[in-house]
């Protein structure tokens, strides 16, 4: 049994480390990323693909200190996934590190955010400087949802990456959520294939509710490529409403063999 002594350094520490992985977090958005961006702004010189290349820095370098300082975890990304480009890439979700995780893989990335982050004073300026998407269904209709459309052909064409979290919210007790269907209109109209990625235990070093970074605990951060999913219209004639319920099916299909595969490798317990 744990002294109260040793539980209270081991909270002061995890605090510690937080503190200090958040702070470089916003000190990069405060000031780092616009002295390196606003020159680019001045010059209006595709200012979407120098943010989105900064932001890809900062947060690999974030990544870094989480390594220096949470020692005891590990990354085990798969190597298509890394070398994936002008792709629709088609997540999980289990935690708040899985956007930031995907922008630090890639150069060249957007994705659909929440549009009230566009509304956070310089973090929604960036946004919107950056090329993302708001959700917000003004943006999802008419001439507004068309001009979307084409920046992301565009944005594809150019060899960026599209990530979506079809679920729409991050999962607090590891299952799959319903799938919104609106990643795969997108994938359809751009005439693209969509990349299945299974996030695994991001929830375990920052977990849903939680303040401080688990700090003490082994384990692997691993993302594993399911494969290509097919999304251009066929002689069948598959709907993006079916498309997006037989992706949901194969994550689930893939959560269920991560969790029997950990209850094998748990040691049993002594009588």
């Amino acid at each position: 049994m744990e002294g109260g002594g040793l539980r209270y350094l081991k909270h002061a520490c995890a605090f510690g480390v937080t503190l200090l992985l958040w702070a470089y977090f916003l000190f990069g958005y405060l000031v780092l990323l616009p002295v390196f961006f606003l020159p680019y702004v001045v010059a209006n010189r595709s200012a979407a693909a120098a943010f989105q290349k900064l932001n890809h820095l900062h947060l690999r370098n974030f990544f870094g200190l989480v390594r220096i300082f949470i020692p005891r975890t590990d990354f085990d990304i798969a190597p298509e996934i890394r070398s994936l480009r002008a792709s629709i890439l088609v997540c999980n979700h289990v935690s708040y590190l899985d956007p930031i995780l995907l922008v630090s893989l890639y150069a060249r990335q957007t994705t659909i955010v929440k549009s009230t982050f566009f509304r956070v004073p310089i973090f929604g300026w960036f946004l919107k400087k950056a090329g993302y998407i708001p959700s917000s269904p003004d943006e999802m209709t008419g001439a507004a949802m068309i001009a979307n459309l084409e920046s992301i052909k565009a944005h594809l064409a150019a060899g960026g990456n599209l990530f979506v979290f079809p679920e729409g919210t991050r999962s607090r007790d590891g299952r799959v959520g319903d799938f919104n269907r609106g990643v795969f209109s997108i994938a359809r109209y751009c005439n693209q294939d969509v990349h299945l990625l299974m996030i695994r235990n991001t929830d375990g070093l920052f977990r849903p509710g939680a303040f401080t970074f688990n700090v003490f605990e082994p384990r692997t951060i691993a993302m594993d490529y399911l494969g290509r999913f097919k999304t251009a219209q066929g002689d069948d004639g598959q709907s993006v409403g079916a498309m997006a319920a037989q992706a949901q099916a194969i994550f689930e299909r893939e959560t269920a063999r991560g969790r029997l595969r950990t209850q094998t490798e748990e040691p049993a317990c002594d009588n």
